[in-house]
């Protein structure tokens, strides 16, 4: 089930041509005790501290234009969890499509017949 959940979210990305990366489903953060039951899991993840790669910045550039793409070899987001983690803070673009994703991924859930059947054929 976590895999199509993960699907729901490349598609959405796909479709609207957007970069993406896989990233690791670790189970560290609050999601842990579902997947720790068998609970099926998926989510959006914007790369807090995690160090963008020169192949990820030039893929972003390509694909979204040069004001987008940011910069290799520093985190994601260099406030996350720091003072400037602020709205003021806020890219705007990605916030925007991740909560684009996550209302296409929910919308498609919702409308399932059966979605105990589509998590776990």
């Amino acid at each position: 089930g976590s895999n199509r959940i993960t699907r729901l979210f490349i598609d959405y990305f796909e479709q609207n041509r957007l970069p993406w990366d896989y990233t690791e489903f670790s189970g560290r953060s609050d999601y842990g005790p579902f997947l720790a039951e068998g609970i099926a899991c998926g989510g959006l993840f914007a790369g807090a501290d995690d160090t963008k790669t020169q192949e990820q910045r030039d893929r972003y550039l390509k694909m979204l234009g040069s004001t987008l793409g940011g910069m290799a070899n520093t985190n994601h987001d260099p406030c996350y969890h720091g003072k400037c983690d602020t709205l003021e803070n806020l890219n705007t673009f990605a916030y925007l499509h991740m909560v684009k994703a996550a209302a296409h991924a929910i919308d498609f859930l919702a409308q399932l017949q059966d979605l105990n059947h589509w998590l776990y054929p």
